[in-house]
């Protein structure tokens, strides 16, 4: 009987391994757009409205060298050397333009490895943006173009989000 159970303990192990397939993404991140939602905040100095819009991706990266350390990330603050590309897209007269941005709303995102070892990696992001409604259109139509870059310099593809539309009320 123990041999019985012990060959069957075997076949159910080498059934498991040979199935078992290791996950390999390419080293050049990929992206896919998941989800777009806004939520209305009160700010607590003055009590004006504002709109919190999350964008989330979901992401895929063969070595996992996605993200910056608190170092990396004032180097490339100094250098606006963005991991997290957002262009911004206005709708007027039903055509979408690009806004232009004085002050860019792409931004960083943490490693997202925190033990250093090379190896695929995939998850979701969320970024925030926040707009204060007295310095929007009202019934504003947008829609966002995402890019990430990894720490090799590797740029993604390139989502594009669905439209939100601000100062609604």
């Amino acid at each position: 009987m123990k041999k019985v159970s012990v060959l069957v303990v075997f076949s159910v192990m080498a059934l498991v391994t040979a199935c078992y397939k290791e996950i390999s993404f390419d080293e050049k991140p990929y992206i896919e757009f998941k989800d777009l939602r806004k939520e209305i905040r009160l700010d607590q100095t003055d009590g004006s409205k504002k709109d919190s819009v999350i964008l989330t991706i979901k992401f895929q990266d063969g070595d996992g060298d996605l993200g910056l350390n608190e170092a990396e990330k004032a180097v490339a603050v100094e250098t606006q050397d963005f991991n997290y590309i957002v262009r911004i897209f206005r709708q007027k007269n039903g055509v979408f333009q690009e806004v232009n941005q004085e002050v860019p709303y792409s931004g960083f995102f943490p490693r997202l490895k925190s033990d250093g070892k090379k190896g695929p990696i995939e998850g979701t992001l969320d970024y925030s943006l926040v707009y204060f409604q007295n310095f929007v259109p009202k019934k504003d139509s947008l829609k966002y173009q995402i890019t990430i870059k990894d720490r090799a310099g590797n740029i993604s593809n390139t989502v594009e989000s669905k439209v939100i539309i601000l100062n609604e009320f």
